[in-house]
């Protein structure tokens, strides 16, 4: 291990980023990523798709930095400009690598490919390819500079192609070119908490010399506890875990749905949903993970009253009775779930969206959600959610997983898990 500062610098390209028509989220990501390593990051800069701009801005930082991570302008179009840009700054030509081609076309199997995609197979010579099997667009990595000059790290801007590539291949490359050390961080993952809520609580469980930091991103947010000895940040994350419940408080960097999904596969069970205010959001998280189709019957959207009694057999007078947005109701659609599917759990979500829609004895953001396996008793669970509509229905997704997760764990999901912070 070095003990000289290893610095580095995140460049990330694109005129929609200077624009503000899209968001820069890696810059947070890979400085808290390159810190955790023990790497000084000196700047985050966001450049448009701009040459001139970019060559002069690349050679400066490989001037002063060890490392440049550069995100984006690895695409097939006129404007993605990284390829050319640093094989410029190194003085060298592009080379076309038939096999990036080869790999490219099979992509593109059944479809049509432009021959502007070709784009794709060159790297500046010299440089070493990243394989990226997550999208079309190969990931590079050389030496920007005189004498050895800085790491040039070029990574293909979607963040589904990103992250994996940092795990999977960028961080053995730090390790062997540039140095740094091993982190020492306790990694958690926050449900239904916001970021704002979250950072009350580590406050409160504060245990001298842990500092944390934290991301928010639209469904979770991840918090990580540096420093201390491992005890320190282990008696900080229980403390932080007995606040709210283990059920929303996870260690490491994981999704709600993809929880649900492992539980479901430990247990060798298929599920079906039954939708109604989310309208779908459900199967579409967990569509999202591949293999999703192995414990995901299907999820019938049964958004009117009509739906529900025609597609699930809730009975009509259940609805008049109680409502569309009651236990009963959603204890008849779980119980429909099961008889029109050959899944062995169902999960049903109802509430109120809003804006409109909203009564004194239920207002908007009322929502209820029903758990059930075949040969068993339902278990129900009422919410009041906060927030818009598209929070309502965000909120009402997330937490029909955990509880599903949570009741497939043993947990009966009327039971008073600690919920105040929603």
């Amino acid at each position: 291990m070095s003990e000289r500062e290893i610095t580095a610098a995140i460049l990330a390209v694109g005129t929609e980023l200077t624009e503000g028509s899209t968001q820069d989220t890696h810059g947070r990501f890979l400085a808290g990523t390159l810190v955790e390593r023990g790497i000084t990051v000196r700047e985050i800069l966001l450049l448009p798709d701009n040459r001139a701009l970019f060559a002069e801005s690349l050679r400066r930082l490989a001037a002063d930095c060890d490392l440049v991570v550069v995100t984006g302008g690895l695409g097939p179009t006129s404007d993605d400009l990284t390829r050319e840009v640093i094989a410029e700054c190194a003085g060298v030509a592009l080379e076309f690598h038939d096999e990036l081609w080869e790999q490219i076309t099979r992509r593109f199997a059944g479809r049509r490919i432009s021959q502007t995609n070709r784009r794709q197979a060159y790297v500046p010579a010299g440089f070493t390819v990243i394989p990226n099997p997550y999208g079309t667009a190969p990931a590079f990595w050389g030496r920007v500079g005189e004498r050895r000059g800085a790491l040039v790290v070029a990574l293909p801007g979607p963040p589904g192609e990103l992250r994996p590539l940092v795990a999977d291949e960028v961080l053995n490359l730090l390790r062997a070119e540039v140095g740094g050390r091993e982190p020492e961080v306790l990694a958690g993952t926050s449900f239904l908490l916001g970021e704002s809520m979250l950072e009350e609580l580590l406050q409160e469980a504060r245990v001298a010399e842990v500092e944390w930091g934290t991301r928010a991103e639209q469904f979770r947010v991840v918090f990580k506890l540096r420093g201390g000895s491992g005890e320190q940040r282990e008696r900080m994350f229980e403390a932080v875990s007995a606040r709210v419940g283990p059920l929303r408080i996870r260690r490491g960097e994981v999704a709600a749905e993809a929880l649900l999904l492992e539980a479901l596969r430990e247990r060798g069970l298929v599920i079906a949903l039954a939708e109604s205010c989310t309208g779908g959001l459900g199967a579409k998280l967990l569509t999202d993970i591949s293999g999703a189709s192995e414990q995901l019957w299907g999820s019938f959207v049964v958004y009117s009253n009509e739906a529900k009694e025609r597609m699930l057999g809730v009975p009509a007078q259940t609805i008049q009775r109680y409502g569309a947005v009651s236990r009963e109701t959603v204890s008849a659609m779980t119980a429909g779930a099961l008889e029109r599917s050959s899944a062995e759990v169902s999960c049903a979500i109802s509430g109120i969206a809003g804006p409109g829609g909203g009564t004194e004895e239920k207002p908007v953001g009322t929502v209820w959600i029903g758990v059930r396996r075949r040969a068993e008793a339902g278990s129900e669970r009422r919410f009041l959610f906060s927030g818009d509509r598209d929070m309502v229905r965000r909120k009402s997704a997330l937490a029909a997983m955990l509880l599903t997760e949570g009741y497939l764990g043993g947990r009966e999901v009327d039971k008073d898990e600690n919920w105040q912070y929603i």
